[in-house]
């Protein structure tokens, strides 16, 4: 057990709003607050996903700020375990369970097995405990068998009886099977003031009311779910010093950040003796040629082996190789399909059929598209015909194998007027009453001007809320 520190914390267990109509603070919030508090560090932990991780990770390096990635998973039976990544093999190993637990269940209803740790395990940190951890001397000892010395109790203190006696349960059991145990305040929103907009958001999701929310004792017993500064967690904690140094020492072995982390492509079979650089070459002037005519002008040619140069550079030939491999393929499929945005500014995805507008005639620029200082993987988008895309897909995972592919989805926010009806709804406004405040929304524009005091707590001039 980590020796007690004599100050410091660092909240290893946080939902933002990406825990859908649960989390009620922004990921960015989290880390203002975070570095106003003087936290070592922070975990992102949301709900069987890793939906807000490059926000968060973003703004932490913004503000200097030491940002753990992790999540919180849902197992078969309920439980729930918090895990942190330590190292990059962690991530990987994290990314592949929360796709085994999403894969398995319903939409919102991820569920894991403890078989799915087995071989999964490694360079992360796990935690369970507090009201959903479900953890009892044959839980801790399974996953202490799993983990090893990267299991800890999680011990949380918000003020209520309950917890109280949870904790001296935990860690009766902690000290009796020799697992260590770590402070942690699973914080739900940023600062004490969002607690009310949880409630609300509480009520959306469940659609109800707060008035009867409350009467069944539906929503959280107070609003001791924020951010605390270390001072404050020591005195929460001030029976359990060890608890506090734990979560200093975990973090201090968190070290992964996910902007280290260096996109890997499936290789591309290039033919025997060539190399993905080779057969790229070979295939851009192969369809130089047919763009062009030969032979190709002395301002294409110096284009292409501008282009090709970066791209070698920058080690991309592979990814190029892809993008031309589902083109072609939707060509042969008699899919319609073309590329589009920025990469319509590349000669060589010009030359390779990727897009159909020649940029050397239109005087594009290039440097839109890619630039050795951005250090980051142009976006080649591509439209298919909507009827026709599932062959496309198919082929992508036939081709590439199903754990190299993903589907993107779009993160839809609040709108102040959507905000506006689904929260007078959960303040038990009237449908009259509901469409009233729209209208007169719609005829003031002014959030501001209309709001009951507690439909305050989602404008603040704000268009987006999760």
């Amino acid at each position: 057990m980590p020796q007690p520190a004599a100050e410091g914390y660092a909240e290893l267990h946080a939902w933002s709003n990406f825990s859908f109509l649960q989390g009620g603070s922004h990921p960015e919030e989290l880390i203002e607050t975070a570095a106003g508090l003087g936290l070592t560090a922070i975990a992102l932990t949301d709900r069987n996903g890793l939906y807000g991780t490059v926000r968060f990770s973003a703004h932490a390096r913004q503000r200097g700020v030491e940002a753990i990635v992790g999540s919180e998973l849902t197992l078969e039976d309920g439980a729930r375990i918090v895990l942190l990544v330590e190292e990059e093999s962690g991530y990987a190993n994290l990314c592949e369970l929360i796709s085994r637990a999403q894969m398995r269940g319903s939409k919102g209803d991820a569920r894991l097995r403890p078989d799915d740790f087995e071989g999964r395990s490694g360079g992360l940190f796990a935690l369970a405990g507090g009201p959903f951890g479900r953890v009892g001397r044959r839980r801790a000892a399974a996953y202490k068998a799993i983990f090893g010395e990267r299991f800890y109790i999680e011990l949380q203190q918000h003020l209520t009886p309950q917890e109280t006696r949870r904790n001296l349960q935990l860690v009766r059991v902690a000290r009796e099977l020799g697992i260590p145990y770590v402070a942690t305040n699973a914080a739900v929103y940023a600062s004490k003031d969002d607690a009310l907009l949880v409630d609300v958001l509480a009520c959306v999701r469940d659609g109800t009311t707060l008035q009867v929310a409350r009467a069944a004792n539906a929503l959280r017993p107070n609003a001791e779910f924020h951010l605390k500064s270390p001072a404050a967690m020591r005195r929460l904690f001030a029976q359990y010093p060890e608890a506090i140094a734990a979560s200093i020492a975990i973090a201090r072995r968190c070290r992964f950040r996910l902007e280290r982390l260096a996109g890997q492509f499936p290789l591309f079979p290039v033919p025997e003796g060539s190399s993905p650089q080779r057969y790229l070459r070979k295939l851009v002037y192969q369809g130089a040629v047919k763009r062009y005519a030969a032979p190709l002008e002395t301002k294409v040619e110096r284009q292409l082996e501008y282009e090709l140069g970066l791209i070698a550079k920058m080690d991309l030939a592979g990814y190029f190789l892809i993008v031309w491999d589902i083109v072609r393929e939707a060509a042969e499929l008699g899919v319609l399909c073309q590329g589009r945005g920025s990469a319509a500014n590349s000669a060589v995805c010009y030359a390779l059929g990727i897009t159909a507008v020649d940029p050397i005639a239109m005087n594009l620029l290039f440097e839109r598209f890619m630039s050795e200082e951005r250090r980051e993987i142009p976006d080649i988008d591509i439209d298919f015909a909507h009827q026709d895309r599932e062959q496309v897909i198919q082929y992508v995972y036939e081709r590439y194998g199903r754990n190299n592919a993903a589907m993107a989805a779009e993160v839809i926010c609040y709108r102040t007027r959507s905000a506006l009806r689904d929260v007078a709804k959960a303040l038990g406004f009237t449908l009259e009453h509901v469409d009233a405040l729209a209208a007169e929304y719609d005829a003031t524009e002014s959030f501001e001007t209309i709001c009951h005091p507690e439909v305050r707590v989602l404008s603040e001039s704000k268009d987006e809320r999760r």
